[in-house]
Order: structure tokens, then C-alpha cells, then sequence
């Protein structure tokens, strides 16, 4: 089964209490104010998911398009956009060759879904792709998984999250493999309807993780100025924190150079 195949079914609910996706774009919109040359009109949104950080930027006047490599979580995300009579061009990509046909102000790729790309040859490629789609002095805002803020757990965790219809149980273990930097996420789901079990389901998800001045790095050498980084932890991420050594989510600011 490929990743989010089931769990996309689920995304929203799971993550619910989780994700503050306003807050998110407040901060991203604090850093366009503070960084950009002009404020970004058009944004284009990278492994996108389910489209909840593209719908509040499209809500705030933006010109939007979501790509994510996820049959499911692109047909979430244009569920909701027809919700809202929201224009958003969303489409099944590959972030390492992204086909569109216009160039965007900014680009953001946000809750680590850049670490899905396990080589310095594919991020490498998904560099160069983003970087065609963006205009001149376009910015990249991407979150990435800090190495020296992870706490793997090798042991199995529980969680529970429900509506009125539906419980879900995610049983999830974490390792790190400190060779490739690759920390392994394995989950198990149930989903119970009206407290009955109707389907369990396994995915597990390889996440490549870096250190900041790596990511510095592979920047500067993909055509992108490094500008800023943030600290994504933070309880609240519109104060623009600097990270820490223990830092786990880091949001990383470039320039196209």
C-alpha cells in the first residue's frame, strides 16, 4: 500500500487538534511581509496534502495551486476547494518534476513534506523544479526535520482521535537509522464506526532528516540565497522564533538567487 493511500481518508480528522494551519500562514504571511521584495500574489503549495494551508492563502487574496503526489489527498483537497468555491488549480505531481504551466511569487512545502525525498539527487531535483515555477527573487519557505531534534521512540505510542461517526486508533514506533539519517515511521490504524471495527491498515513512512547546515548547504548549491530559519516547535510560530540545537520542525526562508 503506498503512503497515504488509507491514511489520507483520515488526514483531517487524525490531525485535527493537531495542526493550526492559521496560525501557520499568519507566520508565513509575517515572513513574506518581512522578506519579500513585494508581497507574493500567487503561491504555489508543494506536497499540499489536503490543501488546508492553500484554501486560508486562497481565502487571503492569493492566486493558488497545490501539488502532492497523493491520488487521495489531492481529491480531499478539491472536495473542500469546491466547498468553498475556492479557485485553486490542484494536481497529482511529483514535487522533484513539477509540470505547470505559469510561475508563482512564493512557494511554501509545509509539515516536512520535503523529508519524504530520501537523496541529496532527489532534492537536488526538487530544488531545481521549485525553482522554475518561481519568479525572480521568488521565495521558498519549506519546513524540514531537524537530525539533532529527534527523539526517536522505539517503542509503540497510541492515539485516539474522533468525530460524531467515526474513532480512529494510530499505534505508531520511530527509528532512527543514524547512517542514512532516515527515521523510519511505522503505523497501524483501526477505524471504528459507531464503536464497531470496520478496517485496520498499515503504513510505514521514511522520513530523510538534516541538520541545518546541511540544508544551508544544499541550498546554496541549488540556486537558492539561504535568508532565515525559523523554529516550528514554537507554541506560537507568528513570533518568529530562532531554532535551538533541540529544534525538531524547522521552517528554512531562501531566495531564488
Amino acid at each position: 500500500m503506498g503512503i497515504f493511500e488509507k491514511f489520507g481518508e483520515y488526514y483531517d480528522l487524525i490531525y485535527r487538534g493537531f495542526k493550526n494551519y492559521e496560525n501557520e500562514c499568519k507566520a508565513l504571511e509575517k515572513i513574506f511581509t518581512e522578506l519579500s521584495k513585494k508581497k507574493p500574489k500567487s503561491v504555489l503549495d508543494v506536497g499540499c496534502g489536503t490543501g488546508s494551508h492553500a484554501l486560508i492563502f486562497a481565502r487571503h487574496g492569493c492566486e493558488v495551486a497545490g501539488i502532492d503526489i497523493s491520488k487521495v489527498m489531492i481529491e480531499k483537497a478539491r472536495v473542500k476547494a469546491r466547498k468553498e468555491k475556492a479557485k485553486i488549480e490542484f494536481s497529482v505531481q511529483d514535487m522533484r518534476k513539477i509540470r505547470l504551466s505559469r510561475k508563482f511569487d512564493a512557494a511554501v512545502s509545509m509539515f516536512g513534506a520535503i523529508g519524504y525525498i530520501n537523496s541529496y539527487e532527489g532534492l537536488t531535483r526538487v530544488f531545481s523544479s521549485i525553482k522554475r515555477h518561481l519568479n525572480k527573487d521568488g521565495l521558498f519557505l519549506f519546513e524540514f526535520w531537524n537530525l539533532t531534534g529527534i527523539r526517536p521512540t522505539p517503542y509503540q505510542r497510541w492515539m485516539e482521535t474522533k468525530d460524531k461517526k467515526i474513532t480512529v486508533y494510530r499505534l505508531s514506533e520511530t527509528n532512527l537509522n543514524p547512517h542514512s539519517n532516515i527515521l523510519t515511521l511505522d503505523m497501524k490504524f483501526i477505524v471504528l464506526k459507531k464503536d464497531k471495527p470496520v478496517e485496520t491498515f498499515e503504513e510505514k513512512h521514511l522520513h530523510r532528516c538534516y541538520t541545518q547546515a546541511e540544508m544551508r548547504h544544499y541550498l546554496e548549491n541549488n540556486g537558492f540565497r539561504p535568508l532565515a530559519a525559523y523554529d516550528w516547535d514554537a507554541e506560537d510560530v507568528t513570533e518568529l522564533k530562532e531554532p535551538k540545537r533541540e529544534t525538531f520542525r524547522i521552517l528554512a526562508v531562501a531566495r531564488k538567487s
